[in-house]
């Protein structure tokens, strides 16, 4: 199986687990159900309390930087570019919501582009959020339609014991009314598009986008179809960007800094990033290798394997007003006691000492290129300025 593949995979494990955590009460997302793989049977996915609870902090955490985003200087138009989207069901609450002062932006594999672009227009639930006419232009040349893989998820996840004993070691959509519909009949690989990109969804505030990350590379590059660099704007990477080289994942940050941050830009890019570290420790060497036995490489892991490494990578890629804190920290610090009181009465978590163990090697991470005040307070301006309120860890 190709490296591309594997890490496609990986948005069926998110899925389920965003999936099971939903059907326990963990967060309300009836959407969900349209994405899973059509071998799944919703009744059968369950996951342990512990990947619920971590499912449901990563969740939170995200929506409440992206809403604090949005709701900041809320009659701003801003615009959200999603990495590695996957199966992400927010736009379809956030557009509805924001309408005319929202474009979002979802960037994944070609295949799973245009996936996305085919159940948004099977299923009127979804299209009928977007604001707009909306076009599809969906081809997949030579390649059949396969339904998403089922891999485990949390799989690369060690229990206590074994951190303890490891060693350091094509088909074409018909039109319904108002779509319009239609292949694409140039290749991904023509002359006209050299590499690949292709927008097989696409209205005045939605646009999904197929395209391989690793050639975003320049300010001109990252400009893709409905982008525009005027506008106050957020990037999304929930375990995107860390599947990358970090040479590559520096690359592509850099020419979106470089892009909205040119005379004709808004020069307000933030980022909100979820991914996993090591934190040079027994656990998690074994989270290492138990994603290698999947044939998953998260390369960031080791390059950057604290919260401060992280946090210092995005200072000095240009995002100088940037913070982290991991789950466990969130977990304690954001949630608020009636909160807290109702997701503890949704599952006995007996597994607690191996929760804050496991969620302490996950980070949440945001930057703005917004500048701080000074060298040493790094605060966060304009559309941002709402994230100064949340406690962080660095």
């Amino acid at each position: 199986m190709s490296r591309n593949k594997i890490v496609q995979d990986t948005d069926s494990d998110a899925l389920l687990s965003k999936f099971a955590a939903e059907r326990a009460g963990y967060h309300h997302d009836p959407l969900l159900k349209l994405f899973l793989p059509s071998d799944v049977n919703p009744a059968d996915v369950h996951k342990l309390p512990l990947f619920n609870r971590g499912t449901y902090v990563r969740v939170m955490a995200v929506t409440k930087l992206i809403d604090q985003f949005l709701s900041t200087t809320s009659d701003t138009k801003k615009q959200i570019i999603s990495l590695g989207a996957g199966s992400d069901t927010r736009p379809f609450y956030l557009l509805p919501k924001y309408r005319s002062n929202l474009i979002y932006h979802e960037l994944d594999f070609a295949v799973s582009a245009r996936q996305k672009a085919e159940l948004v227009a099977k299923h009127a639930v979804l299209k009928d959020a977007i604001p707009g006419p909306v076009e599809y232009d969906i081809h997949a040349p030579d390649l059949p339609h396969r339904p998403r893989r089922r891999s485990p998820p949390w799989l690369f996840v060690p229990s206590r014991e074994a951190a303890s004993q490891s060693g350091s070691g094509p088909h074409h959509i018909h039109s319904s009314s108002g779509t319009n519909i239609h292949p694409r009949h140039n290749s991904p690989s023509g002359g006209q598009n050299p590499h690949g990109f292709e927008t097989p969804l696409k209205s005045p505030s939605y646009y999904i986008h197929g395209v391989d990350l690793r050639h975003l590379t320049t300010p001109t590059l990252v400009q893709l179809p409905g982008i525009d660099i005027s506008l106050p704007t957020l990037l999304v990477s929930e375990c995107c960007l860390c599947y990358l080289e970090p040479d590559a994942s520096d690359a592509v940050l850099a020419a979106f800094i470089k892009a909205f941050t040119c005379p004709s830009s808004s020069n307000q890019l933030g980022i909100v990033s979820y991914e996993p570290f090591s934190s040079d420790d027994q656990f998690g060497k074994v989270m290492i290798h138990n994603l290698a036995i999947r044939g998953i490489s998260i390369p960031t892991m080791m390059a950057f394997p604290t919260l401060q490494a992280q946090v210092s990578r995005l200072r000095g890629l240009g995002f100088k007003a940037a913070a982290a804190g991991d789950l466990k920290y969130v977990h304690d610090a954001w949630i608020n006691g009636d909160e807290m009181q109702k997701i503890d009465a949704l599952e006995l978590l007996d597994e607690r000492e191996e929760f804050d163990l496991l969620v302490a090697h996950y980070g949440i991470y945001w930057g703005s290129t917004v500048p701080e005040l000074d060298s040493s307070d790094y605060k966060f301006e304009g559309p941002f300025a709402g994230w100064n309120d949340f406690p962080r860890q660095i």
